[in-house]
């Protein structure tokens, strides 16, 4: 058996000049954190760009072990997977709190720095609790986004909720967190954070508590000021490729059809709809040229299918005179007053 290459991520045609830093993060555990980094992680690799990513949960290293699951599926199957360049920052051994933040501080801004100079993305994964180094990671970020379970007791960790009115009290712990990075971020250097709010494990049946939970989700989304975007179904295929540090991405691409379930693409859809959520221009761009032949012949039946349907929804406009009663409709000045009868003959 051939040794397998370790790393196969294709050059990226156009080198970002700086970065862009994705933050993963929610201070609950179970929300799909790790599994949505990774299948951003193969999704960006796949598209051709290069990639950097930051586990900052040393005591859990949920995304270290995945990658280390996927190099180990690599020696073992001879296969060649993309693989981002990985860094894992350690908690400071520093017990005084002061000297333990700085410590960490600088560790992780200097790793930072090597990341974002020698990649187009840097995808950073959080712990699922309030850290110095998790407060630290979002003030750097150009975009956060926190998966949440569609529940009620997941939403507790963006603002408390009167149970009676579904009415909004006050802004949870980790909302004001991410709120005073925001304002750290526009003090250091006068960027501007995006935040997006991922609802995991969405229900296909209309109940009761998903209408209520689009309903305050939306109602956050305004005053708190994030964009809520459609997350990861309840699908076990999204966790059982865990310990071969696989993602539906990988069985898609080397898979074949025969190992394909209407599962498979359905889970492949829900990744691509939130990249798509992400409206990161470079990124959107990739996407767009990376379309398959059938995608673009969808897309061609879709578009004539529109057009099609305009034209013949729209009335005749042989007349000139009404074309240029069409065409004045919208200025009272000039548009002309025609009788019944004369706008009748006009039309035949």
């Amino acid at each position: 058996m051939n040794q397998p290459v370790l790393s196969s991520t294709p050059p990226a045609a156009e080198p970002a000049a700086k970065a862009h830093v994705i933050v993963l993060g929610n201070e609950k555990g179970g929300s799909g954190k790790t599994t949505t980094c990774m299948h951003i992680i193969v999704s960006l690799l796949r598209l051709g760009f290069t990639v950097g990513s930051i586990d900052i949960d040393s005591r859990q290293r949920s995304l270290s072990r995945y990658l280390e699951n996927r190099r180990q599926t690599m020696l073992k199957e001879g296969v060649a997977l993309p693989q981002p360049q990985h860094m894992v920052i350690q908690k400071s051994p520093f017990n005084i709190v002061q000297e333990a933040e700085e410590d960490e501080r600088d560790r992780f801004t200097k790793a930072l720095a090597r990341a974002v100079s020698a990649n187009d993305f840097v995808i950073i994964d959080s712990p699922g609790s309030d850290t110095h180094l998790s407060r630290v990671a979002h003030a750097y970020a150009d975009l956060v986004i926190t998966p949440i379970n569609d529940s009620f007791v997941d939403l507790d960790v963006l603002a408390t909720v009167d149970g009676q009115t579904m009415k909004i009290i006050k802004p949870s712990i980790y909302s004001e967190m991410v709120w005073e990075q925001k304002l750290q971020r526009a003090k250091r250097d006068g960027g501007s954070i995006e935040w997006i709010v991922m609802r995991n494990r969405l229900s296909n049946i209309d109940a009761k508590n998903k209408r209520f939970m689009t309903q305050v989700t939306g109602d956050l989304s305004r005053r708190i000021g994030f964009r809520v975007a459609p997350g990861f179904s309840e699908r076990v295929i999204f966790r059982e490729m865990f310990l071969q540090g696989l993602t539906v991405l990988d069985i898609m691409e080397t898979g074949g059809n025969a190992s394909l379930s209407l599962s498979h693409i359905a889970a492949r859809q829900e990744v691509r709809d939130l990249l798509k959520m992400l409206k990161i221009p470079a990124l959107d761009e990739r996407i767009y040229k990376s379309r398959t032949d059938a995608e673009k012949a969808a897309e061609e039946e879709k578009a004539a299918e529109v057009a099609e349907s305009a034209k013949s929804a729209a009335p005749p406009l042989e007349s000139p005179v009404v074309q240029s009663a069409v065409a004045n409709a919208n200025n009272p000045v000039t548009a002309p007053v025609l009788p019944e009868k004369e706008l009748a003959e006009a039309a035949s």
